[in-house]
């Protein structure tokens, strides 16, 4: 089994390299990772993407009102939207609809402790990474609540002095392998190619 925190690698190498890759592309794999996740991670997916519309929809109506180009024809174009701004919005919405999947079957493979470990192995350079690896926890656990919760809730002093008693955060450390090392370094060499190329 692959470290978390190569697994965590690979897939931010996943969610860079789907700004270099065209339309189709990113229609391809948005539609792969969307089926594979409901499929394999059916909760976690479901809900990853049910908090996400609000974010959806405001790139949706961001990119389809504002984007300047030609207007689509019949009553589409008299409302303002246009082929560029259809197609620039289905464009980013695919992307970030491939990253919300493959977020949420990494996190099925990994669970929740793996992504936190992950994450707490990759930002060991830095001093802020054990308040950073807390706050993802808490995103997490926001995430993974069935009961919608409001803002406020989150805000009280109650609610923080419950989440503080009722979690107590152990971080497993397995072992980073030979084979982590490999694919760590692939990973990071076909990043810089992306990266730097003309």
């Amino acid at each position: 089994m692959l470290h978390p925190a190569t697994l965590l690698l690979s897939w931010l190498a996943f969610a860079v390299s789907l700004q270099w890759l065209t339309v189709a592309w990113v229609s391809v794999l948005a539609a792969s990772c969307i089926c594979l996740a409901l499929l394999l991670a059916t909760e976690r997916s479901v809900n990853l993407l049910r908090r996400s519309r609000w974010l959806l929809l405001s790139l949706a109506v961001l990119y389809l009102f504002a984007t300047p180009g030609e207007y689509l024809p019949g009553i589409l174009g008299d409302i303002g939207l246009t082929l560029e701004g259809l197609h620039q919005g289905g464009e980013q919405i695919g992307r970030l609809l491939a990253m919300l999947a493959s977020l949420a079957l990494l996190h099925q493979s990994v669970g929740t402790q793996g992504l936190l470990a992950g994450f707490h192995s990759l930002l060991k350079p830095f001093p802020w990474r054990q308040t950073t690896v807390v706050r993802l926890m808490l995103v997490l656990e926001y995430v993974e609540q069935k009961q919608q919760v409001g803002w406020r809730e989150w805000l009280s002093p109650i609610a923080q002095k419950q989440t503080m008693l009722e979690d107590t955060l152990v971080l497993a450390r397995p072992r980073f392998g030979w084979r982590d090392g490999i694919l760590a370094l692939l990973v990071l060499v076909a990043l810089m190619t992306l990266i730097v190329r003309p």
